[in-house]
């Protein structure tokens, strides 16, 4: 008898071994086919994306339109990220949204450049060469490199368009600059952060450098930068 009730206590323990095991099995399964990992507690393929986009069109003594490949700036993105989910009412570097600050002016220069993700482009010109927040001024190591004057200083975008609240919606911030006495050549765009350049305040999202144009006067050229969020 107390072989048969050993025997019994081994079957038992044999079986509820083996049923631990199977809803484990199911339960990571399960998680596999729901999420596509093997990690039941991972990445659940949710996600949200930010995409930027960079067009211009140029009229007058020449007429045309293109557009180019740009680039979102590190800080410009972290600036986002405290602007949103902060609580204390401030940001690394810039100004904190307000009625006043805000990614929803555009700044020209006329710097052969190339601009990169990890570009400090930030703050007042004196911290160049490390940073600045005026347009191009980080990559051409020059305070004078953001266009100020001629009908060409950054303003805020006249048509500006805020996504509905659905995935895949768009948000444009679009403004013409004309040229007003003499000749300008143009290649550099940026959004920024405030009105003012060589302002503290600054703080870029991102960047286009496009081939040089040289406006004559009366000539204009409209910019447009897209944002699209997608998130699922």
């Amino acid at each position: 008898m107390k072989i048969l009730k050993v025997d019994w206590t081994k079957k038992r323990g044999a079986i509820a071994l083996i049923a631990t095991g199977l809803v484990v099995t199911s339960f990571i399964l399960g998680g596999y086919i729901a999420t596509g990992s093997w990690n039941p507690w991972g990445h659940r393929r949710y996600y949200q994306n930010l995409d930027v986009n960079f067009g211009y069109c140029v009229s007058g003594s020449q007429n045309f339109c293109d557009s180019v490949h740009n680039v979102m700036f590190n800080k410009g993105v972290q600036w986002i990220d405290q602007a949103i989910q902060g609580t204390t009412g401030t940001v690394t570097n810039g100004c904190f949204p307000s009625a006043t600050c805000g990614m929803k002016f555009i700044a020209l220069s006329g710097s052969a450049v190339t601009f990169a993700a990890a570009d400090n482009t930030y703050g007042a010109n004196a911290g160049l060469p490390t940073n600045s927040g005026d347009c191009a001024a980080v990559e051409a190591n020059s305070a004078t490199a953001e266009l100020t004057a001629n009908g060409m200083g950054r303003a805020a975008a006249t048509t500006n368009t805020l996504l509905s609240g659905a995935t895949g919606t768009t948000s444009q911030l679009i403004n013409t600059f004309t040229d007003a006495t003499a000749a300008t050549t143009v290649q550099d765009s940026c959004l920024v952060s405030f009105a003012t350049a060589n302002s503290a305040s600054n703080i870029q999202l991102a960047a286009a450098s496009f081939t040089a144009i040289t406006l004559q006067v009366g000539d204009t050229i409209q910019i447009t930068w897209t944002l699209t969020w997608t998130w699922s």
